[in-house]
């Protein structure tokens, strides 16, 4: 008979099952699923021979070489910005003119009597000609240019009229006495104009159309309006000037009348520049037509800026201001007061100081100083072409000596603007495509890998840190209640595993069985590792523990 065995004494045995494995032992040793995503590579890593090995990795390594430096290129393409202008016609309803600036070539357009008289009875015994040098010396020392008798006199003589100059103008400084001048003298709008028309209707010139404006060495002038618009096509739409020849002091040849008159076309209406300017001749028909376009440029600190609207004007006057008078002679002129950004200076240059210099620093264009100061223009600008035809009329004009007349061709205008070839989604998808084409990734390819990457460094630091720290896991007998179950006295030989939780493995450690007899089995167990869900396929099944059975006891 089988013997009995007494397992009064036996110790309560907890069990803590852990969680079931999540990945099948088979596949542990598996590659990453993005390894069968980049060309080659599941070949280079599957390939049972070591040729076909070196051939996909050498493969691979060209691809990649390939690959980052087409790569490399394009974010240097796209960090250069290159850019491409496109350029199309819009239609419009109306185009304004630009500003049209006219000013008679010389700039002695005075009462000529009346001025005359003045410097008579301020300069007593005075002779006819010397006055008019005097005249001519007070323009030239003002900073304006076609005084061209002044060159000529020698320093003799310009001492002495500078000396009639200070009996001229005593009780006033040199800039109020300029104005003053200017003010009893100086040339008026009706003077200059004679009769205006906009699209075949007559205007008042100097109410509705004009304004006054001073030019660098022209003096004063007259200026269109800003929004005055052409709203027909070509000549039904034209403006026309029809202008008298105002006085010219200086100009004997043409009974003291001027023989020409400037028009400056620009896309300024506060300052004009010296061009472009076109000379406007007696007796003579002068058809200017425009053809306008729309410039709108990426900004670049060498090319263009956004601080202003079209050209910098104001810069390019007081560039010439600075290189030709303000820092040679540390002083202005008193009809370029306006000017910004100027440094501190004595005031208003004498005129002796001016004529002493005449020809250098008036009459000729060019900057003697040098002015590190760069004239940007705008990134958004009108820019105007202009097409003149002038043809002599068989008979001189009546009441009047000058005739203009500008209009635009057609109410359009080009439209150019500057864009970049590469946008932000055309750079993502050349990046896109360099590797594709060369190894086939995608972004997700690229999520995978790192996040792949990620988990092999941290399970790396884990695997050293467990080896430099090892340690035992033990499990109290106090802290497993709901996942634990406890062998007590029973007459059954084996506990059943029904009994036994279902969601975890046994593990424990060094826990000792003490039975009657003594078991010839080792009774410390250290650890016992089963399959996953080892308790839910062997629920409802019984086996007997084999040191325990009959044939076991029998040979006993």
């Amino acid at each position: 008979m089988p013997q009995n065995i007494d397992i009064h004494g036996w110790k309560k045995i907890k069990i803590y099952l852990p969680k079931p494995q999540r990945q099948c032992d088979c596949h542990i040793n598996d590659p990453p699923p993005w390894t069968g995503e980049i060309h080659g590579l599941s070949q280079a890593l599957m390939s049972k021979t070591v040729p076909m090995r070196a051939f996909w990795w050498i493969v691979i390594l060209i691809c990649l070489s390939l690959g980052a430096t087409t790569t490399i290129l394009v974010v240097l393409e796209y960090i250069q910005g290159p850019t491409a202008t496109s350029t199309t016609i819009r239609l419009m309803n109306s185009m304004e003119f630009p500003a049209i600036t006219i000013c008679p070539k010389v700039p002695d357009s005075f009462n000529i009597s009346g001025i005359l008289s003045d410097v008579k009875e301020t300069v007593p015994g005075i002779s006819d000609e010397v006055a008019g040098d005097l005249i001519e010396f007070f323009v030239a020392g003002s900073g304006l240019e076609n005084m061209n008798d002044v060159t000529y006199f020698n320093r003799t003589y310009l001492s002495h009229l500078n000396n009639l100059y200070k009996i001229w103008s005593e009780g006033y400084s040199v800039e109020g006495f300029f104005n003053i001048i200017q003010q009893r003298y100086g040339y008026q709008c009706e003077d200059l104009f004679y009769e205006c028309q906009l699209a075949g209707k007559i205007l008042d010139c100097c109410n509705d159309l004009m304004v006054k404006r001073v030019v660098m060495r022209r003096g004063l002038c007259y200026q269109t309006k800003p929004d005055i618009n052409q709203t027909e096509a070509d000549d039904i739409g034209r403006m026309v000037f029809s202008m008298r020849a105002p006085s010219s002091f200086t100009s004997k040849d043409s009974n003291y009348t001027q023989s020409q008159l400037i028009a400056y076309i620009t896309d300024n209406h506060n300052v004009v520049t010296e061009f472009p300017r076109f000379y406007i001749y007696r007796n003579e028909w002068n058809r200017m037509k425009f053809t306008a376009r729309y410039i709108e440029l990426i900004k670049n600190k060498d090319v263009c800026t956004d601080k202003i609207f079209g050209r910098d004007a104001e810069c390019m006057v007081r560039k010439w201001l600075l290189s030709n008078i303000i820092i040679p002679f540390n002083c202005t002129l008193p009809y370029l007061d306006g000017i910004s950004k100027l440094p501190p200076t004595n005031g208003v240059c004498k005129p002796d100081v001016i004529a002493d210099n005449y020809l250098d620093k008036i009459q000729y264009v060019w900057n003697s100083a040098v002015v590190n100061e760069e004239c940007t223009p705008g990134c958004r600008r009108w820019d105007y072409q202009t097409t003149v035809q002038q043809s002599q009329t068989l008979t001189p004009f009546e009441d009047y000596t000058f005739n203009l007349e500008v209009s635009f061709n057609d109410l359009q205008y080009e439209y150019v603007k500057e864009v970049y070839t590469t946008s932000v989604p055309g750079f993502m998808s050349q990046i896109g495509g360099q590797f594709g084409f060369f190894l086939g990734l995608s972004i997700i390819t690229f999520i995978q890998m790192t996040l792949y990457g990620l988990h092999s460094a941290i399970m790396f630091i884990k695997r050293h840190i467990q080896k430099k720290f090892p340690f035992c896991k033990v499990h109290p007998v106090d802290e497993y209640h709901a996942n634990t179950s406890t062998i007590t006295n029973s007459n059954t030989n084996y506990p059943p595993e029904k009994s036994i939780s279902k969601e975890h493995i046994a593990t424990l450690s060094q826990r000792v069985i003490h039975t009657v007899p003594a078991s010839p089995v080792s009774t410390i167990i250290d650890s016992v590792d089963l399959p996953p869900h080892w308790g839910t396929r062997n629920i409802d099944r019984q086996r007997d523990n084999p040191m325990f059975s009959s044939s076991h006891l029998r040979s006993e």
